[in-house]
């Protein structure tokens, strides 16, 4: 049943498919930046299908360790890189949600793969932050100032992907691009949240299909329930 329902809440499962043409010029503007094969399938299809509703959208690339920001009309606002759950995987372990994240073990830190209706709101600190996963308590913040042992300043800094597998599964970006990309944004509606899988078929996950295809597929969402303030796995 805990497998079940985190497959719900990120969106894997229980969607409900339609077709319908669409043209096939209508693509992610990716102002010539190179994005990884993946990011750009997503984003043309989030696009294409108008699967974003028409709201600002973030995809992050766990592989990659970047998250990829567009506004409202799919126009590439800006990448940077990110630090991500020091777990490889993108679906909780039955039981990992009921426990304390201190607890858990490094595998268990994972970034849950799907797609989330994220708000921008405050943590129970008083942060402003990006909620993706608010029952899992996930979110997308700002790279804490504070130095600690787990170096993340310098790991969100290097060239190694596996440098960025450092946290308890919600999403460090710089300060910078938090304040100049994500709050602008999405404060005022929210937007949509797409985290790639470390593992799982890519259209699997999100119900996609190729641009070039020329088809659309969309999912119905299911909006999140009024549920108890997380613990928020930093």
């Amino acid at each position: 049943m805990a497998m079940v329902l985190a497959i719900a809440a990120a969106g894997i499962a229980g969607a409900r498919a339609e077709t319908a043409a669409y043209p096939a010029e209508k693509r992610a503007d990716i102002r010539g930046e190179s994005l990884s094969a993946d990011v750009q399938h997503i984003a043309d299809w989030a696009v294409h299908s108008g699967d974003h509703n028409g709201m600002p959208f973030i995809i992050i690339d766990k592989v990659n360790a970047r998250a990829v920001a567009f506004d409202r009309t799919g126009k590439l606002l800006r990448s940077t890189p990110v630090l991500v759950g020091m777990g490889v995987g993108d679906i909780f372990e039955p039981g990992v949600l009921q426990m304390d994240m201190h607890q858990t073990k490094p595998s268990q830190r994972i970034t849950p793969a799907g797609r989330y209706i994220a708000e921008e709101d405050v943590n129970l600190a008083g942060e402003r932050v990006l909620w993706v996963d608010y029952d899992a308590g996930i979110a997308l913040h700002k790279l804490s100032a504070k130095k600690t042992k787990q170096r993340r300043h310098e790991r969100i800094r290097s060239a190694s992907p596996a440098d960025h597998r450092i946290t308890y599964g919600c999403i460090n970006v710089p300060p910078a691009f938090y304040d100049q990309v994500v709050r602008p944004h999405f404060r005022a509606k929210g937007g949509l949240v797409y985290v790639l899988p470390d593992s799982m078929p890519l259209k699997t996950v999100f119900k996609s299909y190729d641009v070039v295809d020329g088809r659309v597929s969309s999912a119905e969402q299911a909006g999140p329930a009024e549920v108890p303030s997380p613990t928020q796995r930093f």
